[in-house]
């Protein structure tokens, strides 16, 4: 009887102990899991990195007729820790360019109109600050500061790093309609000629580097 109750007491002793180490093992894993989630911050480089853009007409006899051009990123930075994204971007308004147009054919012209009041006002708000807060299966979310104002996008992307470069691509369009902008209402007198489209695709090319 004595021994049936010290093999019964031993085999309880080893199965807490043994749970003891299971959990104790969990913890150190954890802790090792922390431990190996680094963060790295890529910093933008402007000169390989663009933003191009294309603006079109709708309605009337204008009916999809489009202009396009790009616009420069100044400077930005993306902290990459795991699988989590964060980062900044500034975007130079100053610099938009017609590319569709010549001297000859309007592109003065047009680069002024899209740099006044009636568009993007540079000389008020010549920079566009971008936040990015994620990117999450494919999609990044995305604060522009505008005019004033917040406007909150999603929009495909995709991310490929190798060695200390990262670089981010993608094609996405932008819905203006909510910043109001003069040059893109219709015009009350002649509603049948149709407006600047309040959409503005836009393809994305950035380098990052550590």
């Amino acid at each position: 009887m004595k021994k049936s109750i010290y093999g019964v007491l031993a085999f309880a002793a080893l199965l807490f102990t043994a749970c003891g180490e299971t959990e104790e093992a969990k913890e150190v894993k954890e802790e090792n899991k922390t431990e190996e989630v680094v963060a790295e911050t890529y910093t933008l480089n402007a000169e390989a990195s663009s933003l191009m853009w294309e603006g079109s007409w709708t309605g009337g006899e204008s009916d999809g007729k489009t202009h396009n051009g790009v616009v420069s990123i100044t400077e930005g930075s993306v902290t990459k820790t795991g699988d989590d994204y964060e980062g900044t971007f500034t975007v130079d308004m100053t610099t938009i360019d017609v590319q569709d147009l010549d001297a000859e054919s309007g592109k003065d012209k047009l680069q002024g109109h899209l740099a006044s009041e009636d568009f993007f006002n540079v000389e008020a708000h010549g920079k566009v600050g971008v936040k990015l807060t994620q990117i999450v299966d494919g999609k990044a979310t995305v604060a522009i500061e505008f005019l004033g104002n917040t406007m909150n996008e999603t929009f495909p992307v995709e991310v490929s790093t190798n060695d200390n470069t990262m670089n981010i691509s993608g094609k996405f369009a932008v819905d203006f309609a909510e910043a109001g902008l003069a040059g893109m209402q219709v015009n009350p007198e002649k509603p049948e000629a149709g407006n600047v489209s309040t959409m503005i695709n836009f393809e994305l090319k950035a380098e990052l580097t550590k």
